[in-house]
């Protein structure tokens, strides 16, 4: 297996966090968590360095660069959360009144 250098592994990291911020704006989570899976790999690869606390500095810039992404995709996800639950709420408010429209109608 080639050896892949710490900055090439810091820029793969930032070209994934941009298609999953992509995917997220697509509302395609399932690709998103495929994405991340892939990343998380690389990020332990690049973590596993020996020298890893010598680079930081050098890598500083792109992974400000990940963390700001980031921060863009959670802000996504956080929203269509809040849009399920509130999907959810209504479709437990129409099953209630579902039940109650049968009790009554029952008697």
């Amino acid at each position: 297996m080639p050896v892949i250098s710490p900055q090439i592994q810091a820029q793969n990291i930032l070209c994934i966090s941009h298609e999953m911020y992509d995917r997220a704006k697509q509302g395609d989570w399932a690709s998103f968590s495929g994405l991340e899976a892939k990343r998380q790999k690389i990020i332990a690869l690049l973590f596993a360095d020996p020298h890893i606390d010598l680079l930081l500095e050098k890598l500083a810039s792109t992974l400000n660069q990940v963390m700001a992404i980031d921060n863009k995709s959670m802000a996504l996800g956080e929203r269509e959360k809040q849009r399920l639950a509130g999907e959810m709420a209504g479709l437990k408010q129409h099953r209630q009144a579902a039940q109650v429209y049968q009790l009554i109608s029952t008697n």
